[in-house]
């Protein structure tokens, strides 16, 4: 008996029992040559949006060639460091306006500052 394909997952069946019944059969059985597979299996999921900004992402694709969910996901990253960077923004203005908090700031800049001078390495 030669070795079993890889891809056949019967070879495999307690964990393909397994993934089944978490997964769920119907699931499980359409994607299954997938799970073995050295590609990886992107899940996607449909949202809904204006049909302005379905027709603005559309307009997008067509001008940079890539597409709509290339340009969503960038547009998530992008928004996500929008919001991280105006809370940091906001939270160093907070600070600012409280010499205790920006004095502690400072004592702990003033410690660090002193271990980059270290050369005991």
């Amino acid at each position: 008996m030669g070795a079993p394909d890889c891809a056949d997952l019967r070879f495999y069946r307690p964990v393909s029992k397994l993934l089944e019944s978490l997964l769920g059969a119907d699931w499980y059985g359409s994607r299954s040559a997938n799970l073995l597979s050295s590609r990886p299996h992107l899940v996607s999921t449909t949202i809904r949006v204006s049909e302005r900004t379905r027709d603005r992402f559309a307009r997008l694709a067509d001008a940079t060639g890539q597409p709509m969910t290339q340009l969503l996901d960038e547009a998530a990253d992008a928004l996500e460091r929008q919001v991280f960077f105006g809370q940091f923004s906001a939270r160093h203005d907070e600070l600012l306006t409280d010499p205790a908090a920006w004095a502690e700031v400072e004592r702990e800049r003033a410690l660090e500052s002193g271990a980059s001078h270290d050369t005991s390495a």
